[in-house]
């Protein structure tokens, strides 16, 4: 039996660096518009048919797990992304007692996600099951998942603000995407490299003032999570990044993904990465609805 199927029926079975921004006319084409990027991007990951005629695609690999501030440490172990339709899901598996790995699905209709012990999320679980449209609007995972919106705007209600900026020395295009119904409280940019138009980066920020509710934090030093109070003037940034781009059957993906999130607060504070790495690819499968729930 190949080795994605085995991960995926045991998983069923079970159930922000310094940013420098400016403009500076860099890009080879001076009329670009984000119309134009988008198409360009599309363009990049393969021919309208062979999108259209993907249901599905799944990869399972390696992940790795480090904490920079509010816990410590680092940790590897398995990963698995599998994307159907609008469902979705990605896990992470550690296998340690204090932190098992992260679970954040999509059924089409709910979104969950694991929990570290019970009743008790994760900083980063928390933060994704309190802004469920992440996941509904297809924007998590970026191009590795067949609802990203950016594969068909038409139906959309989103406003597509173009620019030209520079990131860490590095140039790229930006595009602020702006839903008009869901996540008005949250500023989501995009980012996509000027020579292959590949989708490299998406940074999404909440800023909360006189935020007096309750919500789950690390607490610092001892690798465990505890409830602890609101802080005003908190800010949570979460960064996906997308590299190493390769050819995998029809399209191009990126085979590196990873999150970078943080959460910084008067008294409260939080900074971790997570990354995935795909070994071994799958599409046009059909996968059992139990992938799609998180294991609690």
């Amino acid at each position: 039996m190949p080795r994605i199927y085995i991960f995926i029926l045991t998983v069923a079975l079970c159930v922000s660096p310094e940013i420098n921004r400016s403009t500076n006319g860099f890009a080879k084409d001076q009329d670009l518009n984000a119309e134009k990027v988008v198409a360009e991007h599309l363009k990049s990951i393969g021919n309208p048919e062979s999108l259209k005629g993907i249901k599905s695609r799944a990869f399972v690999g390696t992940s790795s797990a480090d904490f920079f501030q509010g816990m410590q440490g680092s940790m590897t172990g398995a990963s698995m992304f599998v994307s159907e339709g609008h469902r979705l899901a990605i896990v992470m598996k550690y296998g340690d007692i204090n932190y098992p790995g992260e679970y954040l699905a999509f059924d089409d209709r709910d979104v969950s996600v694991g929990n570290m012990k019970p009743g008790q999320r994760s900083p980063l679980a928390d933060f994704i099951f309190r802004y469920k449209d992440l996941i509904k609007e297809g924007l998590l995972g970026g191009a590795l998942s067949g609802s990203w919106p950016l594969l068909d705007l038409k139906d959309k209600q989103v406003e597509l603000k173009y620019r030209q900026t520079t990131i860490d020395g590095r140039q790229l295009l930006e595009i602020e995407y702006q839903p008009k119904q869901v996540l008005r409280d949250m500023k989501i940019r995009m980012y996509f490299e000027p020579e292959t138009y590949h989708h490299v980066r998406t940074e999404y920020q909440v800023r909360h003032r006189d935020d007096v509710s309750v919500s789950e934090t690390p607490q610092a030093g001892n690798g465990r999570f505890v409830l602890r109070e609101g802080v005003a003037d908190s800010i949570y940034d979460l960064i996906e990044k997308f590299e190493d781009f390769q050819k995998t059957g029809d399209i191009t993906l990126p085979h590196s993904y990873s999150i970078d999130y943080s959460v910084e607060g008067q008294g409260a504070s939080f900074v971790g990465k997570w990354t995935l790495k795909a070994n071994q690819w799958d599409f046009g499968k059909t996968y059992n609805e139990r992938i799609f729930k998180a294991q609690k």
